[in-house]
């Protein structure tokens, strides 16, 4: 035990910060088994909204200094893998998509003489329900605007004599 009173004080500080890491990492692993249990039970639709909680967890962990910001970093990316491969391993039942197709059509006005920005006119996209997955397509009106001439610039080039 040690004899001076900073020194004394330096150990049970020690001591209290020691109990509160290993709750949080007890915790943290705690959380991160239940996550991978909902998983293996095929329950992806618990296990997305349990996501939100966990990663809220190993986050706070990392900004303590508790865990390591690449092993938050690591353990965060594992566990979305985890969820992914879930969610697509899943049997999916058969969904109407929705498929959005986008018109947008563009107009341009001359600028003025205080090179304000030109003024775009967009429509709103326009939804529709079918079986099969969406795609989403754009459409581009042409301007009426002429874009200037590129300038081209030569270079003269001279030999040295030798």
């Amino acid at each position: 035990m040690a004899n001076i009173k900073s020194a004394q004080k330096r150990i049970s500080t020690i001591e209290r910060r020691t109990a509160e890491n290993k709750y949080v990492k007890a915790k943290l692993s705690t959380l991160v088994k239940k996550f991978r249990k909902l998983i293996e039970e095929g329950n992806v639709a618990e296990a997305k909204k349990f996501s939100k909680e966990v990663y809220a967890y190993i986050d706070s962990a990392c900004s303590k200094g508790i865990i390591h910001k690449n092993t938050a970093s690591r353990k965060v990316g594992r566990l979305a893998s985890a969820l992914y491969k879930a969610k697509a391993s899943a049997p999916v039942a058969e969904k109407k998509e929705t498929k959005k197709v986008e018109k947008v059509e563009t107009t341009t006005e001359p600028a003025t003489e205080k090179k304000a920005p030109a003024k775009r006119t967009t429509k709103k996209a326009e939804t529709t329900t079918e079986e099969k997955p969406a795609k989403k397509t754009t459409k581009k009106a042409e301007t009426t605007e002429e874009k200037p001439a590129k300038k081209t610039t030569t270079r003269k080039t001279t030999k040295k004599a030798e």
